[in-house]
């Protein structure tokens, strides 16, 4: 079997710049959402608030309103949020791409 040398993604991405915060049990910083797909958002924090991977995470902004998640990553002052999915979810994110895109 022939190594890949890329990873699929399991949803596409969509570049963004939405405005909001990110909150775990080590701290809370205002950032960027820079991509956001039906699974997932990288998030990029003004402030480090010491999230790990597995650390459960809120995120509140105005275009998607409030969605909860698991840190997958982080590297520097970037994370990678994977959204718990439920249909309430999955509503926010579709009305960001009606309403807001």
């Amino acid at each position: 079997m022939a190594y890949k040398d890329s990873t699929e993604r399991a949803a596409p991405r969509t570049q963004t710049k939405i405005t909001g915060t990110v909150s775990c049990k080590t701290g809370t910083s205002n950032g960027v959402v820079k991509d956001l797909s039906n699974e997932g958002i990288c998030f990029q924090l003004f402030f480090d608030i010491g999230a790990k991977t597995g650390q459960e995470v809120t995120i509140r902004s105005e275009e998607l309103g409030f969605l909860t998640g698991m840190v997958r990553w982080y590297r520097g002052d970037r994370i990678g949020i994977k959204l718990k999915l439920s249909s309430n979810t999955a509503a926010q994110i579709s009305s960001y791409y009606k309403f807001f895109r």
